[in-house]
């Protein structure tokens, strides 16, 4: 009985604890895979020598990597995490050309929201580096 009311009381401590922390884990979760989608397509391009893109779609929380075309990578954002905002250029998609670097103006940012309103943005500078802020 003793040891049951440790781990009841050990519980009621952890529990809120944790149900706090995984927004933001899934928040900081949501912003990596949108940056590693990114060095995927910058390092996929220069390998291939060729144009690679990475397209948002806010509407569906998603987001496609392609070259030519043809997709290398699809993903759609952790539960409660939403792709508040995709701003490249004029678009929201940003390109990667043969050297890594942003063409035609397509560098920005995407920014990722969790249910309790923090955000995480993550920056493609036009020399094709992207960080999270």
């Amino acid at each position: 009985m003793i040891t049951i009311a440790i781990i009841a009381i050990l519980a009621s401590v952890a529990i809120p604890n944790f149900i706090a922390w995984l927004p933001n884990y899934r928040l900081k979760s949501g912003a990596e895979e949108i940056q590693s989608a990114l060095q995927l397509t910058r390092t996929t391009a220069i390998k291939e020598n060729a144009t690679a893109r990475v397209s948002f779609d806010t509407a569906n929380e998603t987001y496609r990597a392609s070259i030519g075309g043809q997709t290398i990578r699809r993903g759609r954002m952790p539960a409660g995490i939403d792709i508040n905002s995709a701003l490249f250029g004029g678009g929201t998609f940003v390109e990667f050309d043969s050297q890594g670097t942003a063409v035609n103006n397509t560098h920005g940012t995407a920014q990722v929201m969790n249910n309790s309103g923090m955000t995480k943005t993550v920056r493609v500078y036009i020399t094709g580096n992207s960080r999270i802020d």
